[in-house]
This record gives C-alpha cells, sequence and structure tokens, in this order.
C-alpha cells in the first residue's frame, strides 16, 4: 500500500520521467560504460558545472566517476575513490572495483531519478563497465561556519544560529537535545527544487494529532520551487489570509530547543537559516529563549509585561492620540490639553494628516536603513530621524507633540522580538488610525473590537491563537509571564 509521502515523491519523480522521455533516455541506467555515459551527458547537456574523471580498469574495462563541480570536495572523492581504483591496474589483481572504493556506502542505483538527484545534493557516482551505478557519499567544502544570529541578538544566549545546511541544523539541535525521543521525518517538496524539509520534534511532548496534521499538510504540498520559509508556512497555517504571523519563525537553536520541549513542532528548510515552529499563540510570539536566563522571577516578569505594555502602545498610541486630539479634547486635561493646542496652533493639517506624514517618513526610514548594508543604514536611520523630525518641526508640517508620539510608538514596535509581528502591528496601526480619525474614539474602540474578535477565531494547528487566555487556562497562562511557575506558587 502507497503511503502519502511515498505517493508525493512518486508524484514528483514523474515529471523527471517526463523530461527523460523528451530527451529519448532509457528508463533503466545502461550497464555499458560509453551507452551510459552517452545518456547521462544528454541529461547533463549545457551543464558546464557538470564533470566526469574517467579510470582504465584492469582488462582494459572502464570506470567513470561522475559529479558536479563545487558540490563536492573533490580531494576526498580523489583520495577515496579515483585513487584506490587507478591502483587496481597497477597491482594488477582480480579485484572487485566496488570493494576498492574507501566509502562506506556502496549503494546501487536502479533509476535515473535517483541518480540525478544524487548529482545535485552533493554526491558523486561511480559508474564501472558491465554495473549499475554505484553512490558514493563525499562531504560538501562550502558549508558556512557557525556564527551568531544577526536579526535576534540576545544578552545571556548561546551565540549560535542555523545556517543554510539543514543537515547542521539538525546536528545543533541534537546536540541541545540528546535524546532518541527527538524525532525527525524528512520530505521532499518543489518539483523544481526538491527542496529538503525536515519536521522535528519530540515523542512524548508533542501531541500526536498535531504532528500528523503538520505531517498531512506537508504531504500535500505542492510546489513547483521551494525557496523561502513563507512560501511552506502559507501553505501549511490554518488562515492565510489573516494578518498574525502563525508560525513562529527563528534562526536560535536554543529557542527551538524550548519550543520541543514545551511539546511544539520545529519544522526546517534546506537552504534556509530560520526554522519554523508551530503550533504557536499570540503570547508565544513575545517570548525569547533569554527570559530563562534571569535568575530571578521578576526580572522575567517585568521583561514582559514591558513586552506586552509595549504590543498595546505601538498598535493603539497614535490612534488614541488623534481621536483625543481631534474629537474628544474635553477628556484630556486641562494643562495637557492647552500644551497640545498651542503646539498644533501654527500646522496646518489635522491631526490625523500629521501622524500618516510621520508614521509613512519612519516606515521608509525603516525600509532603507534594512535594505542598506550596516554601517550605512545606522547613518540613514540616525541622520533620517533627526533631520525630518526636527526640520517637519521648525517647518511647521507636524507639532513637536506628534514627533514624540511617533517616535514613542517606533521605539515600542522594536521590542518585539519577532520581526513578521512587528510588520503585522504596523499595518494594524495605520487601519486603527484611520477609523479613529473618522469616528473618534467610538471608532478607536470600533477597531480594537474587530482585532480581538478577529484573534479570538485564530486557530494554529487547531489550537487557539489567544491560548491560554481563551479556554482560559491559568496555569499556563502564569507560565507566560514566567518561567519558574513552581517556585513562584510555593511562595
Amino acid at each position: 500500500m502507497i503511503g502519502n509521502k511515498d505517493k508525493l515523491r512518486l508524484e514528483q519523480q514523474e515529471e523527471y520521467k517526463q523530461y527523460l522521455k523528451q530527451l529519448k533516455i532509457s528508463e533503466e541506467p545502461p550497464l555499458d560504460t560509453e551507452l551510459f555515459n552517452l545518456e547521462i551527458q544528454k541529461i547533463f547537456q549545457n551543464c558546464e558545472d557538470f564533470s566526469y574523471r574517467e579510470v582504465v580498469l584492469p582488462e582494459k574495462s572502464k570506470a567513470r566517476i561522475y559529479f558536479i563541480q563545487g558540490l563536492v570536495d573533490f580531494e576526498f572523492l580523489q583520495e577515496s575513490v579515483i585513487k584506490p581504483l587507478s591502483k587496481l591496474v597497477a597491482s594488477e589483481n582480480d579485484m572487485d572495483p566496488r570493494q576498492q572504493i574507501n566509502n562506506p556506502l556502496n549503494k546501487k542505483l536502479t533509476d535515473w531519478n535517483k541518480i540525478i538527484y544524487l548529482l545535485f545534493n552533493g554526491g558523486a557516482l561511480c559508474h564501472v563497465d558491465g554495473e549499475l551505478p554505484l553512490e558514493v557519499k563525499v562531504p560538501s567544502k562550502d558549508k558556512r561556519a557557525l556564527q551568531e544570529p544577526t536579526t535576534q541578538y540576545q544578552i545571556f544566549g548561546p551565540k549560535v544560529g542555523f545556517i543554510e545546511d539543514i543537515q547542521t541544523n539538525i546536528s545543533i539541535m541534537r546536540k541541545f537535545i540528546k535524546d532518541p525521543r527527538l524525532k525527525t521525518t524528512n520530505y521532499e517538496i518543489g518539483s523544481l527544487s526538491h527542496t529538503r524539509v525536515t519536521v522535528m520534534y519530540i515523542e512524548g511532548y508533542a501531541e500526536s494529532e498535531c504532528v500528523e496534521s503538520i505531517k498531512t499538510k506537508l504531504q500535500n504540498v505542492k510546489l513547483e520551487h521551494l525557496i523561502t520559509l513563507g512560501q511552506l508556512n502559507k501553505q501549511i497555517i490554518d488562515n492565510p489570509k489573516s494578518i498574525f504571523p502563525q508560525v513562529y519563525g527563528t534562526e536560535r537553536p536554543d529557542n527551538v530547543a524550548l519550543a520541543l520541549s514545551e511539546g511544539k513542532v520545529a519544522i526546517f528548510i534546506d537552504n534556509v537559516t530560520f526554522c519554523s515552529i508551530l503550533p504557536i499563540g499570540l503570547f508565544d510570539l513575545y517570548l525569547v529563549g533569554d527570559d530563562h536566563s534571569f535568575s530571578s522571577i521578576y526580572n522575567a516578569l517585568f521583561v514582559r509585561l514591558i513586552r506586552y505594555f509595549s504590543m498595546v502602545i505601538s498598535t493603539a498610541l497614535p490612534a488614541l492620540y488623534v481621536a483625543l486630539v481631534a474629537f474628544h479634547p474635553e477628556l484630556i486635561p486641562e494643562t495637557l490639553a492647552l500644551t497640545i493646542a498651542e503646539s498644533r496652533s501654527q500646522i496646518p493639517f489635522p491631526a490625523a494628516a500629521e501622524a500618516i506624514i510621520m508614521m509613512v517618513a519612519l516606515d521608509v526610514l525603516v525600509e532603507a536603513s534594512i535594505r542598506l548594508p550596516s554601517f550605512v543604514g545606522q547613518t540613514i536611520g540616525i541622520v533620517g530621524g533627526l533631520v525630518i523630525g526636527t526640520a517637519a518641526v521648525e517647518a511647521g508640517v507636524v507639532s513637536s507633540l506628534m514627533v514624540i508620539v511617533i517616535s514613542f510608538t517606533a521605539i515600542a514596535s522594536f521590542t518585539t522580538p519577532t520581526w513578521e509581528l512587528v510588520s503585522s502591528l504596523r499595518v494594524i496601526r495605520y487601519g486603527l488610525l484611520i477609523i479613529s480619525s473618522m469616528f473618534g474614539l467610538f471608532g478607536f474602540v470600533l477597531g480594537f473590537c474587530l482585532i480581538f474578535i478577529h484573534i479570538c477565531n485564530i486557530e494554529s494547528v487547531s489550537r487557539p491563537y489567544i491560548a491560554p487566555l481563551s479556554p482560559l487556562k491559568f496555569e499556563e497562562f502564569l507560565k507566560k509571564f514566567q518561567q519558574k511557575k513552581a517556585q513562584f506558587l510555593r511562595k
């Protein structure tokens, strides 16, 4: 009986078969070296990085070693395969050439799909006259060294992040969790890219229904090419039209290890330095591994409360300011209202237009500083902020209080650990501002209600997005604010 995973692989291999039919290639690789060479050259025609080495064996038979330049360690190939085969001629012994290959894996390949996949995954192929081609595992040379994560800085956590090689990333996780219950399942997604995807979870910790649900979704993903994590996330989340992220992307192995120990599932993709964690809720997006490094629960509690407070500020402050100034100035204390009125006395625009001008200017600066090299980006951020803010106030385009409001909003948004959530809150901030500029505080409250209703309806792998707040699970909710739940409860 063919499983879904095998069925998916057969569907992807069918595309190779169609391509080979167009080239009039035999269904099975020929045993004759000349005929095999002719057909494999036809498959890899116009691929100048495809290469081979020929070795003459005793009794004038031949062996050819095929590989893709740049994907294999040629020195290793030379020492483990080519040299041992060459010594066969000198020894003049009637020995099986396959036994001379100094490699732990001598696996015969019976179809072209496996041969093509092997070569593009950094392996080599040894074809001896009259025999089926042999797989030769060769280590890759172009693996990047482990470095500190560049987008998720921490004070106390380990200074190591994921790299583009999926096998290295899985090995890193094995160092964090040395337990055979840490399970991995591999998939191949993308009829063109054939990208390796690995699902990781701890057996007994992760809910089996959740693991099976994720596996089923991965088996049903049909993409031509899988290059980024976002492409896959869109295919497996429950609410792809929602603005809120339903997958936590991280490049820190300590974050993944903590998530796995909480029963979550991690998804790795080859050539991607981030890992997806799910199921997640809104509160999970504000947790970082560094919080576990605090020896005092009060420090961890304070940091998390600051983050949640900043989430509300970064979403609602400009809209609340505009609603109060433009529609309900009577709710502002008299002294503050006079100060605001004085600062806005020379401003030709309404408060909503002021806010939009400053928010757009800020987002342009943020995007510019991200796309530029780091040393230029920092200069653009500082100079742009000072020049635009000061010049706008002196020119009478915006009030000084509006500059303070937008600046505080921007700083608060950067306390969010997940950049994707920062982008989501930025869009929501514009929406709240527009509806508040139209209906005042009534629009502000209406907007918040709509957001709350929306997040109450979102699920991540059949788990409520605002769990454990709804349905209320007090112990789990308490754990979101501090780590040492047992210690806290004892006190």
